[in-house]
Parts: structure tokens; sequence; C-alpha cells
């Protein structure tokens, strides 16, 4: 062994390591355009917000082009079923709440309304009665806007390589003028092939 190794502690037995993990569970939402809507894009595993965040821009900043990106951590999250016991727990002084809506089960949750109040039910409950139509939507969830992490404006998130096969407005006019092109390079290429073989 080196000395240089030798200097090092080296741990005996197995590590600790703790029971529920080091990882939590982030909802994330991305905004498409300036000051559009948040809607849920998925959720992922990280230490940490900021890990979220530099996680959220590689694996959803990938799928489509976005202006901004939000992660919060999901036990914060009121209206999950995993939730339900801490979302109606009552802090002391009253906090600021962004809901997010789902129209029709299925669809995805979107930003809406800020309320301020004790707890992620109530906030919920208060939600119903300010937004118009709200007895028209499937479901709410409450998050307390100090536990959303958010990118900066202008932070870079979406590539810059060409990635409109991803998407589905990208099978259509670009898609099929980049298939012509090839088809026409093949084509060249082929009469090229059959030419040489004719002069020579």
């Amino acid at each position: 062994m080196s000395k240089l190794r030798q200097n090092v502690a080296m741990e005996t037995g197995e590590l600790a390591a703790p029971e529920e993990g080091d990882l939590r569970g982030f909802v994330i939402f991305t905004q498409l355009r300036t000051d559009g809507p948040f809607i849920y894009a998925g959720w992922l595993d990280a230490p940490d917000p900021e890990m979220a965040l530099v996680l959220a821009k590689e694996h959803y900043g990938r799928d489509q082009e976005c202006t901004a990106i939000w992660a919060a951590p999901r036990e914060f999250v009121g209206g999950l079923r995993e939730n339900a016991e801490t979302a109606t727990e009552e802090v002391a002084s009253p906090r600021e709440y962004r809901i997010f809506t789902q129209h029709e089960a299925g669809d995805q949750y979107v930003s809406s309304i800020l309320v301020t109040e004790t707890s992620a039910a109530n906030a919920i409950e208060r939600a119903k009665r300010e937004i118009p139509g709200a007895s028209e939507l499937n479901h709410f969830w409450a998050i307390p806007c100090a536990e959303i992490a958010s990118t900066e404006r202008g932070e870079v998130i979406w590539r810059s390589t060409d990635q409109t096969y991803r998407l589905a407005r990208g099978y259509s006019k670009d898609v099929r003028e980049k298939w012509e092109k090839i088809r026409a390079d093949r084509d060249i290429r082929e009469y090229e092939k059959d030419d040489l073989k004719e002069t020579f």
C-alpha cells in the first residue's frame, strides 16, 4: 500500500446510510413561454433543490423548449394522497401557497392563483372558493412558495442542438423538408455512381 493511501482513514465494516436514503422526490413544472403558466412535467429524485433544478434542466429541458423550471419537494405538495396528514398541519403564521389545478383526470396540473393560508388544506379550500369555475375542476395542489426552487431569468435550459424531432410539431413541414433533402442527396449519389460506371 502506498504511503499516501496509508494516510487516508479507511472505514471498516458497513457504511452507515440513512434509512430513508439521501434523495428526496421533487415535482417539476416547466414554463413554455415567458409569463405563461407553469405546467406539471414530472418528478425526479435529487439530494437538494439545486441539484433537482440541474437534473430537471437536463431531463425536462430536452423534452420541449421552456423558459423556466420550478422544482418543489413532494413532501410539501398539498393534495397528494401521501401528504394527506401533513397537509392539514397548520403553521403559526400564514404563508403564501401556489395553487395548481387539474381540469380533468389525467390532465396536467397548471399553476393558478396565490393564496395566503396557515395550511395546504386551507389553501386548497380557499382556492376552491376564489377560482372561477372551481367546481368543474378535478383536483388541486397547494405548494408553499418558499419551497419552490426556480431557474433564473435567461438561464439556458433548452439544448442548442435541433431537437424538433422530439416534438409532435417536429413531424410536419420541418421533417418533410429534411427527408426530401436526404432523398435528394441519395439520388445524386446514385446518379454519380452510375455516371462513373458509364464513364470509366
